[in-house]
């Protein structure tokens, strides 16, 4: 969300300006009224058009924010985080209006692109490849040169896992939150891009009783192993030890053939501080522990996040079931990966043209890594 300096009225600025405020203040129906406000001003306002489709968006309700994320863009083709926040409420609100915007005609056609294929005939590399091309040519006629910046593939339930925060408490005084002590992983290590592509099948249709939130990435942190993985993440030991047992059929059977799967604790950024965090043991004595001296350091950072009303509360929506505009366009990030990376297993189920150019400048300092984690991450 952006503040504006410019606009044909100075009302514009006052009122946009507010918005942004109100929003950071966390005060979203105040900033829903601001900006409400700058498009009675000037309805012509792109940038009040999009700010108040993320307000909307805060608050779940999807079909507004739809709604003016497609003004934005109507008034600015070139309005590119309209754009994006647009192919991205599309993976959890199905908009009925197809033909609003090519965009919402484009996440439809590439969502009917699934139901061609039995759950036993998905995994086939040629039908992946029908899958990538088909949704790439539907992309393609609409801009050729449409592109995301994400390279993590959510499949998100209702719950916020509060990462962000966990992170400043960690970043700022190296104390691991106390609310990661109780969250476990499923994590999943494999050893080329195409497999990465079948997993993120996988978890779009595995059934969970929790529907715990899952993720598939390309590794783009310094210094930490594996180029393709996946995560499933769940609260104690025993759901995990019940997800890793069904996940390791269903990965069988999605012919996914090199393939690592533990059960770790919270995120890895923690292990270098404190590296008995990573060891996973069923016997609680022998577990790291929680000190209660970080109680306070945790305390500090609460204190500086300003309090919602219950109508201002964030409401965490559940990604969509189905293959989204959203997720072609990260598989396209996750291909370009491999090229930049060496691994070329993407040629069996994509040969379009590759620019891997932009990637190769994400990783330009980790290139080689890279390439020695490709050949030594099953070795």
């Amino acid at each position: 969300m952006d503040k504006v300096s410019k606009e044909i009225s100075p009302n514009i600025i006052k009122y946009v300006n507010n918005g942004v405020a109100s929003f950071k203040l966390g005060k979203i129906n105040d900033s829903i009224k601001s900006f409400k406000n700058a498009i009675k001003e000037n309805p012509n306002s792109n940038l009040a058009h999009n700010n108040l489709g993320i307000s909307y968006l805060e608050l779940g309700i999807y079909s507004k924010a739809l709604i003016h994320f497609v003004i934005a863009i109507k008034i600015n083709k070139n309005d590119l985080g309209a754009v994006m926040n647009l192919i991205n409420v599309l993976t959890l609100y199905k908009s009925s209006k197809k033909y609003e915007h090519p965009l919402i005609h484009i996440d439809h056609v590439i969502g009917q692109t699934l139901i061609n294929y039995k759950d036993e005939n998905l995994y086939f590399e040629e039908n992946l490849s029908n899958i990538l091309i088909k949704s790439n040519d539907h992309i393609k006629k609409y801009n050729k040169n449409l592109y995301s910046n994400e390279t993590q593939l959510f499949r998100k339930n209702s719950k916020n896992l509060n990462c962000n925060r966990h992170f400043k408490v960690f970043n700022e005084y190296n104390v691991i939150p106390k609310y990661c002590f109780s969250c476990y992983k499923v994590q999943i290590n494999l050893s080329n891009v195409v497999d990465l592509i079948k997993l993120f099948l996988v978890f779009d249709s595995l059934y969970l009783k929790n529907n715990n939130i899952r993720k598939c990435i390309v590794e783009m942190r310094q210094n930490i192993k594996g180029n393709y993985k996946g995560y499933i993440y769940c609260e104690g030991i025993s759901e995990a030890q019940d997800i890793t047992k069904k996940l390791n059929q269903k990965i069988k059977e999605a012919n996914i053939n090199n393939f690592n799967l533990n059960i770790k604790h919270g995120c890895s950024e923690y292990y270098r501080s404190y590296p008995a965090f990573e060891e996973i043991s069923n016997d609680e004595d022998k577990e790291f522990k929680y000190l209660s001296s970080w109680a306070e350091k945790e305390k500090l950072i609460d204190l500086r996040e300003p309090s919602r009303l219950k109508k201002d509360e964030k409401i965490w929506g559940e990604t969509l079931k189905g293959i989204h505009l959203s997720d072609i366009l990260i598989i396209n990030n996750w291909i370009c990966y491999a090229d930049a990376t060496g691994d070329y297993s993407y040629k069996k189920i994509y040969n379009n043209y590759v620019n891997s150019g932009l990637m190769k400048k994400y990783l330009e300092n980790q290139i080689n890594f890279r390439k020695e984690n490709l050949l030594n991450e099953f070795n």
